[in-house]
Parts: C-alpha cells; sequence; structure tokens
C-alpha cells in the first residue's frame, strides 16, 4: 500500500533535515527584529555628546538615563517570558515591534531629562523579552542539533544592527541633528512591524529528537521540572554568571564607548561613529563562527560542555583579560583589543540560550529563557550608571574610564572562568530526567 502524501511543510522539513523553507524566512525576519532592537539602544549612546550637551546633562545624569533602559527590562523579560507559554509568540514580537516604534516619538520634540528618562524606560520595558522570545520563536522550527546557527545568527542581529546602524545614525546626527536619528528608527520599527504581522508564522517542530546516541524526549513525554532546579544548578548558575559579566560588558559598550572614544581618546564624531561599529562587526563574526563550530562539534558527537559551555567560558575569559589590557596600550593596537573586550564574549549568549534549551522541558522553555535574560540584564541596570559616577569621581575622565573597564574586565575573567568548570547540559539534562542516555534515536 503506497505511503499517504506528505503535507508540503512537512515534506519540506523533510528535505531540510527538520526545518522548512518558511523556518528560514522566519528567522530571516527575526534577524532584523534582533537588528533594531540593538540599534534602539545603541542610538542613545551615539548621541550622548549632543544630547547631554543640548539637555545640560551630568555624566551622572546620562547614566542613569542609560540605566533607567533597564529599570523594568528584567521584570519585562521574566513576566513575558510565562505568557509566552501560553500566547503563540507571533503575537507577542508584533506588540514589542509596534511599541519599540512609538517609544521613539517622544524624541521628535522638546523633550527633557524626564521625558527621556521615561521613553528609555518603556522601551527598555518592550525589549526585555525581545531575544528570549526570538529564540524561542526560532526553536519551534530547528531540532536541538541544529539550533546552533539560528542562535548565532540572531545574536548576530545586534551586531549587524549596529555596525549598520552606527555610521548612518551618525551621519543623521551630524548632518540634522539627533532628534532625526530617533525619527529614523520609528520608521523602520513600523515597517518591520507590518511585515511581520503579514509574514510570522508560528513554527511546529515536534519535539526536540537528536541524531546524536542519546535519547532527548518528546515534548509530550518530558516531565515538567520545578523551576528551582532548572535555575539552581551548575549548568545555569555558570552560564548566568559568564552571561551577567558579559552584558555588563555590552552595556558599557552601548552606553559609554562613543563617548570614551569622543572625550577620553579626542576622536572626531565622524570617526567614533566608525570606530564603535567595529565591536559589533567583530561579534557577527565570532558568533556566526561560534555556531557553525559548536554546531560542527556537536554533530561529531562532542559533549555540550565541550561544544558549548567550554566554548563559551574560554570566550568571555578571553575578552576579560583584553578588557584590563586596552586602556593601558595606544594607537591602533588598543583599537584591535578594544574590539575583541567588547565583542568576544557575546558569543555566550546564543551559546547560553542552546544549554538553557537542553536543560529546560519545552513546555516551560519560553519562561526558563526570559528568567535567565531578565537576570542577566540586570547588570545593564547597574553599569552605566555606576560607570557615570566612576567618570564623574575621578580625577580626569580617563582615569574614570580605565577604572570602569578594570571592573569589567575582572567580571568577565571571573564568569568566564566559572562557566568552564560548571557548565555541563548534558549532565544537567539526564539529572532533571529530560534524556536517558545512550539510547539510539533513529526517527
Amino acid at each position: 500500500m503506497n505511503a499517504p502524501a506528505l503535507p508540503a511543510e512537512t515534506a519540506a522539513r523533510r528535505r531540510t533535515g527538520g526545518t522548512s523553507t518558511r523556518g528560514w524566512v522566519v528567522t530571516g525576519l527575526l534577524l532584523v527584529f534582533m537588528l533594531i532592537n540593538f540599534a534602539d539602544k545603541a542610538v542613545l549612546g551615539l548621541a550622548a555628546k549632543p544630547l547631554m550637551h543640548d539637555l545640560g546633562l551630568s555624566p551622572e545624569a546620562y547614566g542613569l538615563i542609560s540605566s533607567g533602559f533597564y529599570f523594568l527590562f528584567s521584570i519585562s523579560a521574566i513576566v513575558v517570558g510565562f505568557v509566552s507559554n501560553r500566547v503563540p509568540a507571533k503575537w507577542i514580537l508584533l506588540v514589542l515591534g509596534v511599541i519599540w516604534a512609538l517609544t521613539q516619538a517622544p524624541m521628535l520634540g522638546t523633550v527633557g531629562f524626564g521625558a527621556v528618562l521615561v521613553s528609555r524606560i518603556v522601551l527598555g520595558a518592550a525589549e526585555g523579552p525581545a531575544n528570549p522570545l526570538a529564540m524561542h520563536a526560532a526553536y519551534k522550527w530547528f531540532p536541538n542539533e541544529k539550533r546552533g546557527l539560528p542562535s548565532a545568527l540572531l545574536n548576530a542581529g545586534s551586531g549587524i544592527g549596529v555596525a549598520l546602524a552606527s555610521p548612518l545614525l551618525t551621519a543623521l546626527i551630524v548632518g540634522y541633528g539627533w532628534r532625526w536619528a530617533f525619527f529614523a528608527l520609528l520608521v523602520v520599527g513600523l515597517i518591520w512591524s507590518l511585515l511581520w504581522a503579514i509574514f510570522g508564522r508560528e513554527g511546529k517542530v515536534a519535539g526536540t529528537a537528536s541524531v546524536h546516541a542519546t535519547a532527548v524526549k518528546s515534548e509530550v513525554d518530558e516531565p515538567r521540572v520545578p523551576y528551582r532546579r532548572i535555575l539552581l544548578n551548575g549548568t545555569w548558575l555558570g552560564g548566568f554568571l559568564a552571561g551577567f559579566s558579559a552584558y555588563w560588558a555590552l552595556s558599557v559598550l552601548v552606553a559609554w564607548v562613543p563617548h570614551y572614544l569622543e572625550s577620553a581618546l579626542h576622536y572626531s564624531t565622524v570617526t567614533t561613529g566608525t570606530l564603535v561599529a567595529l565591536p559589533w562587526i567583530a561579534s557577527v563574526v565570532f558568533n556566526l563562527a561560534q555556531g557553525a563550530l559548536s554546531d560542527r562539534l556537536m554533530r561529531r558527537g562532542v559533549s555540550s560542555r565541550v561544544a558549548r559551555g567550554v566554548l563559551g567560558g574560554v570566550a568571555v575569559l578571553i575578552s576579560g583579560l583584553a578588557m584590563l589590557l586596552f586602556p593601558h596600550t595606544g594607537g591602533w593596537f588598543r583599537i584591535a583589543l578594544l574590539t575583541v573586550a567588547f565583542s568576544l564574549g557575546g558569543v555566550v549568549f546564543a551559546l547560553g540560550v542552546t544549554m538553557n534549551a537542553e536543560i529546560s522541558p519545552t513546555r516551560q522553555r519560553g519562561a526558563v529563557l526570559s528568567i535567565t535574560v531578565g537576570l542577566t540584564t540586570t547588570a545593564g541596570l547597574l553599569a552605566p550608571y555606576l560607570t557615570g559616577r566612576f567618570i564623574q569621581a575621578a580625577s580626569s575622565p580617563v582615569s574614570g574610564f580605565t577604572l570602569a573597564f578594570t571592573i569589567s574586565g575582572l567580571l568577565s575573567v571571573a564568569g568566564g572562568l566559572l562557566a568552564v568548570f560548571f557548565v555541563n547540559p548534558d549532565r544537567t539534562a539526564l539529572r532533571l530526567g529530560l534524556r536517558t542516555d545512550r539510547i539510539e534515536v533513529t526517527g
């Protein structure tokens, strides 16, 4: 008897090894979503000097506005993460995209400290769930062993976004004023929201069955695991600490590195717009490289501990060492170290998401990823404000920046080492009952 015909989507999924063409279309839209996400973050740092001048802001006040972005960021990420367990990701992402665009509108008129702060707080609340929800939406189209590349692509969206946006937004700021940069992001955000409403879809990859010689339970068979067991093991804690330190560096990059290049190193505004793109460009290269490498290692049977935990921990460690060194060097060697310091450690974000997906039941994954991002990004609540305090209290801006970079470097060294020694997703998944070792999976 002939086998029944496959539906078109199922057939396409089999031809692509478990992922349909539609899945890659959705992933492409999510990549643009993450691109806009980080352009929204970066615009304040790019406009820092003229904005501080026009509004009469001190370094401490500007640091408070930068940290204000994270006032509701973590809470929103966690709350919306639990909502995503019940509401399709497509509609949540659409609402977030519209809010991002609309929060740029107040910046087009006459504003003061309070209006800018409120605008950034609302934007942060809407951007808090962005990364975990984008990953969660993409994972619905990919089995476990093929998630490294889409994770890397979405994480690379941050680098692509700022690498493209920095020179373009800087040109708008220099040529027309900083308000036009915010207007451009409003328009781009609305265009993406329209495209997502038309082309966005919810994925339906069944279960997380792997081609490895390890059985991974399907969503139907997965147990419900208490969140405390997921969040209080060495894998999650080690990954969290590495991610926290990397996000500390990221928030300093977004809020203060453009100002550092202009005020401490005396580069022109146009040159600063180019130089600040370098860490973001490097982050794209590093993320794509780690995505391809980690997937290749996983397909070859290398443990997730090595392919994801050790790889991410070493990247954060090297980033921290570069952070400690670059303030004490000069010329292009300093720029090279600065680029590594603020880019390489970021690979741990994509790796951390894939590791947390391994140790989370599918039905709880959205909440776990959102809790992780929510707690990790509390670094952004502290780093910009404290950096502003250091600069304002120091004898010179250079010494204040040096102290801030030293603290960030030490955090990254410690976080990287902890990830190397304690992250072990395979063992954790086994202990949580999400897999059984040494059982061949052929489906």
